[in-house]
């Protein structure tokens, strides 16, 4: 690795330094409407927990990007909360509907990660605590094994999540129901199926999760392009992407 002031880079990679300074300068622009969307989000009695991830969380972005949160929820109001942003969203003009894109929800009752591969490593080593301490240290807590087989460095990214302000005894938890969630998660599913026919049942599921505790959305999956690019960039060097054990 080389270092140019604040940048490292691979050596012969100095000439993307002037684009992530662009892109960094970019960030820093998004990062006081991220923080008004995360204290916002987090007045809603389901939320337990937020951190920014994408490109945000890495400080590289375009002036007209998304902020994406990963949403730690109360337990058994995944679908629900889901089915009450979309809602929220719906109502509000584009560009404050574009200050929180929530492509992820986790029940905080089942925080391991069921993808686990480089590219869910790194998102959670660099997704930004925003608010919810002690949920978002058992999410990081729970994946921590897995996790530093990619990010050896993961404790770090748990250190800074326990410097966030306690969570406050005061939050309100509303009841949850079985039958709601069950019926939300059934008309998201069925919504899915049919606005996405086009895609092939495994590429659904994989991109549109729906199962008790966890709901994502990904039309454009990032991930799968990730991972490929990687591949091929390792593939000269006779070496493969690195595999956990996906059941631990």
């Amino acid at each position: 690795l080389s270092r140019k002031e604040a940048f490292i880079y691979r050596p012969g990679m100095h000439e993307t330094i002037p684009q992530r300074q662009t892109r960094a300068r970019s960030a820093e622009k998004i990062w006081p409407r991220a923080r008004t969307s995360a204290a916002w989000l987090y007045r809603i009695p389901q939320v337990r927990g937020l951190m920014v991830t994408g490109s945000l969380s890495k400080n590289s972005t375009q002036p007209k990007d998304d902020i994406d949160f990963l949403v730690l929820v109360e337990p058994g109001q995944v679908w629900t909360l889901k089915t009450l942003l979309q809602g929220l969203r719906k109502v509000l003009p584009e560009p404050v509907r574009e200050c929180f894109c929530t492509n992820y929800l986790l029940d905080i009752s089942c925080p391991v990660v069921d993808q686990k591969n480089m590219f869910t490593a790194v998102e959670l080593a660099t997704a930004m605590p925003m608010a919810g301490r002690e949920s978002i240290l058992r999410l990081l807590q729970a994946n921590r094994d897995w996790v530093k087989a990619y990010v050896p460095g993961f404790d770090w990214s748990i250190e800074r999540a326990s410097k966030l302000r306690p969570d406050s005894d005061s939050s309100l938890h509303l009841p949850s129901s079985s039958w709601l969630e069950k019926r939300a998660m059934s008309l998201w599913s069925h919504y899915w199926d049919r606005k996405y026919h086009w895609l092939d049942e495994d590429t659904r599921l994989q991109r549109f999760k729906r199962r008790p505790g966890v709901a994502t959305n990904h039309l454009h999956d990032y991930q799968e392009y990730v991972l490929n690019e990687v591949s091929r960039r390792l593939a000269p060097l006779g070496l493969e992407l690195p595999s956990v054990d996906e059941s631990t």
